[in-house]
């Protein structure tokens, strides 16, 4: 996308009027079709677990979907940061040795996944079976990465679709037959993130697996020494400061406990998707515009990106809010009282409004190269965000949790703010 189309999407100066606003829901209507997509099924798949799955098994799965979440952001900040970054460098020479380092991440994260699901009394056909789901989906996200840096939009949607339509029909066919099982689960699962590889093309997978035997993995390191381990540092802080309630309540008060968060987590499902995957459009557009030494088209891309992200909010809280008000029963079930249901969602809806309105300015750093700065914020809000949030589980237990990683989430917010002003000051 050049920047010309930049500054046509965006439209004028404000960003907000009817039309840059429609121009907005075009752009993204489009684009976020896929996630879309997969917002739907990840959020029907936790309705039918939810169902038909005790709460252990249930707060298991939801647990499955925190880390995979993770292991989406480790693959950026490793291979696919990198790889952006060269949009502002102009070098290619690093990507052959970042795919190479791809099938390592992917098959660590996979391996990790399954042996903390072992620790947690997770049967080992399943942890095995969603360990492998974490690896191939961690790939399939990597993918789509690369798909759009490329300007291969169709294909990541395609491969959205791919992944968002398996889920659907297997778990539909499975509830039809009244089978629906964590095993039975945990396979569509996998299934759906192995098929939704398909679509990026024999080419590209070529082009991965001839990079295992070439070269030397020790290449990666002036790499990682230069940029990726401070984006690297800043993901598992940030993965600290946002996520320490999931870690803490399911390993201290077990998976059941966790099952009810998870609700929150459901509930706001469509406007966390999208904070995952509008970065993966927006990160290189920035990146161009700041090669081309256009502020304003930056700018003009945070704006659009935090309407898009406001609008999805937006969106979702009125949908939680038409469910529990008139269709209650669907999200409840025994052992869960509307009240509580009520206040972790009330939780979650303000957790999630913060974020919409930190992950554009954090994006715009992203593209700028400014990892080492994020990392600096991790370290603090996630010290702050693990000592409130065990502090708060202790004393008042699993709901109260929330509020240490609100307050995570605000020390966040009000430093990325603070540096992305600063960095446009010193750049304009």
């Amino acid at each position: 996308m050049a920047i010309s189309d930049v500054a046509d999407t965006a439209g004028g100066h404000s960003g907000f009027s009817a039309g840059a606003l429609l121009r907005v829901a075009l752009r993204y209507g489009v684009s976020t079709a896929g996630p879309l997509a997969v917002s739907g099924a990840h959020f029907l798949a936790s309705l039918i677990f939810l169902r038909a799955l005790p709460a252990r098994e249930f707060g298991l799965f939801s647990f499955v979907m925190v880390v995979a979440a993770f292991g989406m952001s480790l693959n950026v900040s490793l291979i696919s940061v990198p790889i952006t970054r060269n949009l502002v460098t102009g070098e290619k020479e690093t990507r052959p040795i970042c795919f190479q380092m791809n099938w390592l991440v992917c098959g660590l994260f996979g391996a990790l996944l399954g042996a903390t699901l072992l620790s947690s009394q997770a049967p080992l056909k399943e942890a095995v079976t969603l360990g492998l789901f974490g690896g191939a989906f961690t790939f399939r996200w990597f993918s789509r990465c690369f798909a759009f840096v490329n300007s291969r939009t169709a294909a990541a949607i395609q491969s959205d679709l791919v992944y968002s339509l398996t889920i659907v029909a297997g778990l539909g066919v499975l509830s039809l037959l009244h089978r629906v099982t964590f095993t039975a689960g945990s396979t569509v699962l996998l299934a759906a993130a192995l098929l939704a590889l398909a679509p990026f093309g024999w080419r590209f997978f070529r082009a991965q697996l001839a990079a295992i035997g070439r070269g030397n993995p020790a290449d990666y390191w002036p790499v990682f020494r230069d940029l990726t381990r401070w984006s690297l540092l800043g993901v598992a802080l940030t993965e600290i400061t946002v996520n320490a309630h999931a870690y803490l309540v399911t390993f201290i008060s077990g998976a059941g406990s966790f099952a009810l968060l998870a609700l929150g987590m459901l509930l706001m499902r469509p406007a966390s998707l999208m904070q995952s995957a509008l970065p993966d459009l927006e990160r290189p557009a920035m990146a161009r515009a700041i090669a081309a030494r256009d502020l304003g088209g930056v700018s003009r891309i945070q704006r659009r990106f935090l309407g898009g992200l406001m609008a999805a909010w937006a969106g979702n809280v009125v949908l939680v809010a038409a469910v529990l008000v008139f269709i209650p029963a669907l999200v409840l079930k025994k052992g869960y009282a509307l009240d509580q249901v009520v206040l972790v969602a009330i939780l979650s809806a303000v957790i999630w409004g913060v974020r919409t309105l930190r992950v554009p300015p954090s994006v715009v750093l992203q593209a700028a190269g400014q990892f080492r700065q994020l990392a600096s914020i991790g370290t603090i809000s996630g010290a702050i965000s693990v000592a409130a949030t065990l502090a708060l589980l202790l004393a008042f237990g699993p709901i109260a949790s929330l509020g240490g990683i609100l307050l995570g989430d605000l020390v966040i917010l009000t430093r990325v703010t603070q540096l992305t002003r600063a960095w446009k000051a010193a750049h304009g």
